[in-house]
Formats: C-alpha cells, structure tokens, sequence
C-alpha cells in the first residue's frame, strides 16, 4: 500500500506554538498550521499555546495543552475542582457571555457552510441565555465503582473510561452534590456490593437522581446487576432488603426525597437502565411543573402544565430553560395557527409529548408521533393528569406514520396545519424530508439538538441553490431561527427553526 503523502510537514509528538483562531461543534479549539486545522480541547478563542501534537492526519490535527502562553480574555478559572479531569462539561473555562457567542455562531456556521444558506446571519436570531448558568441540571446518572475500599460515583474522565469520583458538581443542584455524598455512605454502611464491569459480578451499577424544579423533590433510582424480582419477593432476601432499609434512612435524612426505586439491569454494555423498575419508598415517581409568565399566551399555559416523571421518563434536562424553549415553540405556532379554524397540529418524534401537550390550547386537535411505547404511556397519563383532550398519541415510525397521518386527515377533510419535528441529534430520514417536501403543511416548527444536521436537513426542504437562494421548484423557506441554550458549560445548543411553504 502507497504511503499517504501529507501536504503539511507535522509529526505527530511535535512540540508546536499556535493561536487559537475559533471553537469548532464538539468543543475543542481550532488554530491553524500551514493551512491544517490543529483541534485542542479546554482551548479558548485567543489563547496562545504550547501544544503536543497527539494524532495527525491528512487534513488535521489534534493536540493537547502543555502551556497556556498567553491566555485569552475569555478564559475563567473553572469552578469545578474536577473539571480538567472530568467529561461532563467542555467550556467551564469559557466565561458564558462567550460561550453564548460561540453557540450563536456555530448555528450561523453550520447554516452558511452546510446548508448553503448566504443570509445565514440574518435568519439565526440572538440566542436566549439561561438566568443561572450552574444548578440547572433536573437528572444526573452517576455509574458506582468499588476502589480500595472506596465507593465510587462520578463521570468519566474525558477520552478513558475511567471514573473520576465527585463529591460535588455545580451544574446539579447542591441537594444532589448532598444526596450523593449520603448514598455512597449508605452503601458502605449496609456493605451493598458494588459492580465490577469487568467480571460482571456485584450489585450496584448507577445511581440517578431526578429532582423536580417546581417542589424541589427528588426520585432516587439504584439501578442493579439483579435479575427482575417483585417487591414482595425482594424485601424477603436479606442482600436486597438492604436496599429498601437504605432508600427508608435516606429519606429519613434528606426530606426532598420523595420516592426511592430500584431498576433491574443484567446486561453487559453501556445501556443504564433495564425494562423492570420496583419501587421501595414513595410512588416511584415525582411531578414536574412547567408554567409560563408570558400574558400572550394561552392562560393554560400561565397555570402551568404539570408531568408525571419516572426514572425512564424522557424530559429535558434543564427545566427551567425549558420553559423558554417552549415558550417561543408556542409563539410561533400562535402566529402560524392564526387564520386556520381548527388547527390541527402533528408533533413528530415526540417522546413524552411534552410539546404537543404544550401546543394543545393553540389547536382543535394535537397528534403526536412515539415510536417509543414507554414513552407514549407516560404522554397518555400526563396528558389525562391535565385534562387535555385534544391530544393523542400514534405509535409507530414517523417514516410510516407520518404518511399514513396525512392520508387519513385527507378522507376527514382535514388539512395539517403545522408539523413540529423534534429528531434525534442524527437528523431526519431523507424519505421523510421528501414527504413533507412533496406534502407537507404550509408550516413546519424544526426543532434541533444538532446545528449540523438542522442544517443539512433545511437545505433539502428548502432547496437551496448554488448561489444559497431559494429554489422556485417548491419546498420550504426559513423564516428565522432562534438558538437556545440549554446546556450551559458545554458546547450543545438547541436551535428552533421556523419555516413556511413556498
């Protein structure tokens, strides 16, 4: 085999001098040598550094930091005495103003290169910050190892899948940094064996919390290496009675804890959590509150919507930038949905339903499209907690039931007003792109966890030509979209992108 013949002079262990010139989607600073991007995580826009070069190819390079030369005005002193070690977070030595300015423009980046959008500037509104850029995380999921007579939760440290042991994170509530601390003595306490990944043998795997913003209650979920077993059956074995005793002081101890669970997981690999869940202390659940301040929007809205929340239940991580989130979906749909008499409203991928339920005083009818079953029960039973009922819930594919949807509305005389696409970060399926193409609403609310693939996805339904103008063959144009952050201190963004039909 030929040898690959590089363009650049670079070695990897190269010892190098460079200027960081840009943040690229996944986190890591960009400079440049000989034209080749060099990517270097915890790099600041305007360091200047004395990097190792790790990993070189043909058209980049990775390096990592062996001195800050000169720092740039946007690097901070990160708060968490983890974070150099820890995975969780990429931009805790960013301060946030800037890293609201590197996620606005990595969606202007994305729409201008990948979508071949020439106004992407114009379109891409100013992104909506979060109030408090810490404490806002309503899930955490620690994996538990057993160290030289240490129990261990964390997250892994960056690159390995070693566990760095926290007693404290402060993007989570301090209750959980509390809990945390008090769990792993309780285990200890009552010598609850620990799992060790390798040989597959002890009990305890992960530890989630879940706490509700709106009454500060907390689910605890010990997630185990145990076969499924009924509650009755397992308060009868003294190893797993332990459990119950445990989940019983820990409340005892700390009042926001309102149910404590057990998930039942025996499968090798990454997966979290299993089919099977038993609840020792409480209802096995707690019940989130989201509610809007804004006079503009319906009054069911302003009295809030209340959820029913599991440990399998999906929900955003940040409730409080939720509201936000959600806030400007309603709006928009609001301006959509205003000549139409009886909206009808289809919200695809829609997990939980949490948007359609939010959509459901805009619409005469919302229908939401979960192929998820879990999901769908969990949507059915907060959607009857609120007494919505206009919205339903269609189990299946969104490629098939998206198709069949839009036949069916057509024998009851019925148009679709507005679609709300919320995909996974890989995007949506080019055959449903095509559909809604060809068929589609007149509106569309796209709402993306990846700039990248919102922006590869609005350049096929809108048919963007070589010169980044709209094609006169159909399809959709961009109005305007609005990112949000989430996710502060790391690099994730959510984007909402309005379109119309042409």
């Amino acid at each position: 085999m030929a040898k690959v013949k590089y363009t650049h002079t670079l070695e990897r262990g190269d010892q190098v001098e460079v200027n960081v010139e840009s943040l690229a989607n996944g986190g890591d600073g960009v400079a440049k040598i000989d034209s080749i991007p060099v990517f270097i995580e915890r790099a600041a826009q305007g360091d200047r550094l004395a990097v190792h070069l790790f990993d070189v190819r043909k058209d980049f390079a990775r390096g990592a930091i062996e001195e800050i030369v000169k720092p740039s005005p946007e690097r901070v002193e990160a708060p968490c005495f983890h974070y150099e070690r820890c995975g969780g977070c990429q931009w805790q030595h960013i301060d946030y103003a800037h890293q609201l300015q590197h996620k606005e423009r990595l969606v202007v980046d994305a729409l201008g290169h990948i979508g071949g959008f020439v106004n992407a500037k114009e379109l891409v509104q100013q992104i909506v910050g979060c109030d408090d850029p810490f404490h806002y995380r309503n899930k955490v999921q620690f994996p538990v190892k057993y160290k030289n007579t240490q129990v261990l939760a964390g997250y892994y440290e960056r690159g390995s899948h070693d566990l760095v042991n926290i007693d404290a994170c402060p993007i989570q509530p301090s209750i959980m940094d509390e809990l945390l601390k008090t769990t792993k003595m309780l285990f200890k306490k009552y010598r609850i064996s620990i799992y060790d990944e390798e040989r597959h043998r002890g009990m305890v795997r992960h530890l989630n919390f879940r706490m509700s913003f709106a009454t500060g209650k907390i689910l605890v979920t010990i997630v185990v290496n145990h076969a499924p077993i009924k509650i009755k059956e397992f308060n009868n074995i003294d190893y797993l009675h332990a459990f119950t005793t445990l989940g019983e002081e820990l409340a005892h101890l700390h009042s926001e804890v309102e149910s404590v669970v057990v998930n039942f997981n025996q499968d090798k690999g990454n997966r979290i959590l299993g089919e099977h869940t038993i609840t020792l202390v409480g209802n096995g659940y707690i019940e989130e509150k989201l509610a809007t301040k804004r006079s503009d929007l319906p009054q069911k809205l302003q009295d809030g919507l209340r959820f029913r929340l599991s440990s399998k239940s999906f929900f955003q991580v940040n409730s409080l930038q939720a509201v936000k989130l959600l806030e400007y979906i309603a709006a928009a749909a609001k301006e959509d949905l205003a000549a139409s008499e009886k909206p009808v409203v289809v919200d695809a991928y829609a997990g939980v339903g949490t948007i359609a339920m939010w959509l459901s005083p805009l619409a005469d009818e919302v229908i939401a499209i979960e192929e998820v079953g879990d999901a769908i029960t969990d949507g059915e039973e907060n959607a009857a907690l609120n007494n919505l009922t206009n919205v339903s819930f269609v189990e299946g594919r969104v490629e098939q039931s998206l198709a069949v949807l839009m036949v069916e509305k057509k024998r009851e005389n019925k148009n679709i007003d507005l679609i709300v696409l919320d995909p996974p970060r890989k995007g949506i399926d080019p055959n449903i792109l095509a559909l809604i193409k060809e068929r589609g609403p007149k509106h569309i609310i796209y709402v993306s966890c990846n700039p990248a693939t919102l922006a590869r996805d609005l350049k096929i339904l809108c048919q963007t030509t070589e010169n980044g103008e709209n094609s006169s063959m159909g399809g959709y144009k961009v109005k305007r979209v609005q990112p949000v952050d989430l996710f502060p201190q790391t690099y994730h963004v959510e984007s909402v992108a309005l379109l119309e039909r042409l």
